[in-house]
């Protein structure tokens, strides 16, 4: 059976007319239509103006905060204190946001504050513009849109420089006359052994306790002390990485300073039993750094045969009585924060007992209790490196290390960590790099950045 054929529907006059008044009725939406999206167009043109005088405005803004804290600001004394009270803070910040706004097409109505406030011991100063303005339309006024407005604030926050007083205490008793390093140690004890006339008593060559050259000592007969041989051999003692630390530490202070009002003060002492103090006075805290860059430390002389050398408690004590001032705020030149920087190795001698009658022990943390009242305390523990007889660590200790050292050598990291004012002031190094890298942290703590903070 063949299925019979679909025919298509025919068109009327009736459907044609139909066709025409669709026509007629999009031509009559879009003529609808169109004015608005004019419109939407326009408003969005003028909000996207509105939006990009907003952000110019914005970036003045945080111009002239920024440049109300800065830390290189020149004013009369260098204090922000007084930059506070005679309104350069605020006058820059002024004249900073209407320099960079003085081409935008609209002219914002600002309030500018700049606040002190007190963090602990540091005194923080507060910039804030906060702005509106009115931005006029071009399209948006047929609908009654006559003005956008725009609003925006920054801020910006900083601290004065903080003013520290650096003290920085070596010992230069005779046993930092040893190697800095395990290579330097062993070095300068071939060398001493096979120096002539080196000798004393009944050693071949007297590498501990014979560092420098013993006043009044007539038992000694050493043609020279280990210090001079080290020094024209090229062999680093652990003094020299002190002196190298300091002359490093003094550069970095240096490059910290405030431009404007010198913000840090070192000053240099050392520790041991000669000339007649246990402590001597390199050069007082002072600002004037530049001309203490090429500083070095020697090894004192001794007149106690080596006996009392390193008396750490009488020498802290003297140093805290005749030199370290009280602990200040930091806010101001006349109260500057204090730092102890002691640089030792740790081992104590005091008369009285065991071989040559010569008593010894490890530094003890309580010679510190009262120095931390006074300052923050850090501590530079020049590695105390074993001495073998013979230059070979299968023959064990060398006799003078053996008495006077050994016993204690454990202790002395210990006992020095616990004199610092917290672990992260006490560092452990061999040589004047590492004791100076140590000590960038610190000296960091001497910068003022301004940031922002919205």
């Amino acid at each position: 059976m063949v299925a019979p054929k679909m025919r298509k529907p025919r068109r009327t006059s009736l459907d044609l007319a139909w066709l025409g008044d669709r026509k007629g009725n999009v031509a009559i939406m879009m003529a609808l239509i169109m004015p608005m999206m004019m419109i939407m167009v326009g408003f969005a043109i003028d909000y996207a103006h509105a939006v990009d005088i907003q952000h110019r405005i914005n970036a003045a803004a945080d111009t002239g905060v920024l440049a109300a804290v800065a830390p290189n600001t020149a004013y009369d004394d260098g204090s922000y204190q007084n930059a506070y009270k005679n309104h350069v803070m605020y006058n820059l910040a002024v004249d900073t946001f209407s320099a960079n706004t003085q081409n935008i097409s609209v002219t914002p109505s600002t309030n500018i504050t700049i606040t002190p406030t007190t963090s602990g011991n540091t005194l923080v100063y507060t910039a804030q513009i906060s702005w509106t303005a009115s931005v006029p339309t071009w399209f948006s006024g047929v609908i009654g849109i006559n003005s956008m407005p725009i609003a925006g604030v920054a801020s910006a926050v900083t601290s004065p420089p903080v003013y520290i007083r650096y003290f920085i205490l070596v010992d230069n008793s005779q046993s930092m006359g040893i190697g800095a390093t395990a290579t330097d140690m062993s070095n300068l004890y071939t060398l001493v052994q096979n120096t002539p006339n080196q000798a004393t008593g009944s050693e071949t060559g007297c590498v501990f306790g014979c560092h420098v050259t013993q006043v009044g000592n007539t038992g000694v007969m050493q043609s020279q002390s280990n210090e001079a041989l080290a020094h024209a051999n090229g062999i680093t003692l652990r003094i020299d990485s002190a002196s190298s630390a300091i002359q490093n530490i003094i550069q970095t202070a240096i490059g910290y300073e405030s431009p404007v009002s010198p913000n840090i003060s070192i000053g240099l002492y050392t520790m041991s039993d000669y000339p007649s103090t246990t402590v001597t006075q390199v050069f007082a805290p002072t600002t004037s750094l530049s001309q203490y860059q090429t500083t070095t430390v020697d090894l004192g002389a001794n007149n106690t045969n080596g006996i009392a050398d390193s008396d750490f408690y009488d020498q802290i004590n003297q140093f805290i009585t005749n030199y370290l001032p009280a602990q200040g705020t930091g806010l101001t030149a006349s109260s500057p924060v204090n730092y102890v920087f002691i640089i030792t190795d740790g081992m104590v001698d005091t008369p009285g007992c065991g071989s040559f009658n010569h008593c010894t022990n490890a530094f003890q943390s309580s010679y510190c209790t009262q120095l931390k009242t006074k300052a923050n305390v850090g501590v530079i523990y020049t590695t105390y490196l074993p001495i073998y007889s013979g230059n070979n660590a299968a023959n064990g200790y060398e006799y003078n290390y053996s008495q006077l050292a050994a016993s204690y050598v454990s202790s002395i990291p210990t006992n020095l960590q616990a004199c610092a004012t917290s672990t992260a002031f006490y560092y452990q190094a061999s040589d004047g790099p590492s004791i100076s890298a140590g000590m960038q942290t610190l000296f960091a703590n001497s910068l003022t950045i301004g940031h922002l903070t919205q």
